[in-house]
């Protein structure tokens, strides 16, 4: 069991690290096209909660409550993971801010809009033919679907930039565009 208690504890003190050097490296107001920097620590972190839940769950039902080594993994291991939480807590907290506030209007834009350019396909794959590609893109132009947010100094535009779904992205303005999963909000293209 030794062998499952020092990787967790390094499992544990990486997240620290990574953590606090992400929390370095986070910008306050990412273009989403930057490096998913906080996506990746995310990714990383619950991948090596996992691991350390996995490791609890072994322990007590394989040693009994006076072995010491249980005891040592009782005193170092919550306090460990605590502080890899809150290491790891501004990457948590970009990522949720992309489903609520703010950026869940503009999930919700983009959720409702995907199925009306779907709308124009005339294939059961959903890719858009050039003409069917023109259509909707007049369409959306009709409807000037624009979203302000409240640090941006200009207000965001929907507009069609892919015959493939997802179909809309995000016109951000001076030249930056992205194109976003309208499930996860993972930024899929920008230029």
């Amino acid at each position: 069991m030794l062998g499952w208690f020092v990787p967790s504890v390094g499992v544990a003190v990486v997240l620290i690290g990574l953590g606090l050097a992400g929390f370095s490296s986070l910008d306050a107001h990412p273009f989403p096209g930057d490096p998913a920097v906080a996506d990746l620590l995310v990714e990383v972190a619950l991948c090596g909660w996992l691991f350390l839940l996995v490791g609890y769950g072994f322990f007590f039902v394989a040693r009994k409550e006076s072995d010491r080594i249980v005891r040592l993994w009782r005193w170092v291991l919550p306090p460990l993971t605590l502080l890899s939480f809150l290491a790891m807590s501004p990457a948590l907290a970009e990522v949720a801010g992309r489903h609520w506030g703010e950026w869940g209007r503009l999930k919700t834009m983009l959720q409702d809009n995907e199925p009306r350019v779907r709308a124009f396909s005339s294939r059961a794959d959903g890719v858009l033919s050039n003409e069917e590609y023109e259509r909707a893109k007049a369409w959306l132009l009709e409807q000037s679907v624009t979203f302000q947010f409240k640090t941006e100094p200009e207000p965001v535009r929907l507009r069609l930039m892919r015959t493939v779904p997802p179909y809309v992205g995000v016109d951000f303005g001076r030249g930056q565009n992205a194109v976003f999963d309208p499930v996860t909000m993972h930024c899929i293209y920008s230029d």
